[in-house]
């Protein structure tokens, strides 16, 4: 007890990192807490009780952390990021454009917050804007599947369907065992009107997912499509 009453700021902040480690989430933000009542303006306390609150998918929780790390420090990257990223995952769409314009206004090769700008857009039905915005993504790291993706999917709303083809394709190409990627190339087919390459995706997605239940009901709408003699 002793030793507690010691313990500065940075102190609870290292005992808190090191609970983190160690998946103990909610040991992690009472040290955090206690570094907030040694220094109440302590942006990285803050920022840590966060991501400690991001962990056990308390996103509103984390988003009032990283709100209060950013009045502390309103020049933390890091935290208007990961605000953002919250933000997206409570459909604030609005409030995640405006914190990840600020991230990346201060470092403009962050994959991640392009990424996240686009799902926000999505989120907004501004499909040009996602469309842009994953594409920004890539360019900052064009591995990410996840950016492939989505930037298919939005040209598929698009009706864009060519680009959103080769959005797949480049998918695929990461990671050919993704049934997601398969079913959503599926998807793009089907606004082309190739019912029978897009059975072909379904029934790929549904080799790897059995489970996937969208595969399964646009496979059912594909059948619908084909004549008899395209099923052969």
């Amino acid at each position: 007890m002793e030793q507690s009453k010691n313990m500065s700021a940075d102190d609870w902040i290292v005992a808190g990192i090191a609970h983190k480690e160690e998946e103990q989430y909610r040991d992690a933000i009472a040290a955090y807490d206690q570094a907030i009542e040694c220094e109440p303006e302590n942006a990285a306390a803050w920022y840590q009780k966060g991501c400690a609150h991001d962990e056990l998918s308390e996103f509103a929780e984390a988003v009032r952390s990283f709100g209060r790390s950013l009045e502390c420090d309103s020049d933390d990257v890091s935290a208007w990021l990961s605000l953002g990223i919250d933000l997206v995952r409570l459909e604030q769409y609005e409030e995640a454009v405006e914190a990840l314009e600020l991230a990346l206004s201060m470092d403009e090769t962050i994959a991640s917050a392009w990424y996240h700008r686009g799902c926000a857009f999505d989120g907004l039905k501004e499909f040009e804007e996602a469309v842009r915005s994953y594409t920004q993504a890539l360019e900052c790291d064009p591995e990410v599947i996840s950016s492939w993706v989505n930037l298919g999917i939005s040209l598929n709303y698009l009706q864009r369907f060519e680009e959103a083809l080769n959005a797949c394709d480049l998918a695929i190409a990461i990671d050919p065992n993704d049934a997601d990627v398969w079913n959503i190339k599926g998807n793009v087919l089907m606004g082309m009107k190739n019912y029978k390459d897009a059975l072909h995706a379904y029934n790929r997605a549904l080799s790897i997912d059995p489970e996937h239940t969208h595969a399964w009901y646009s496979k059912g709408v594909a059948l619908t499509r084909l004549r008899p003699c395209d099923t052969c």
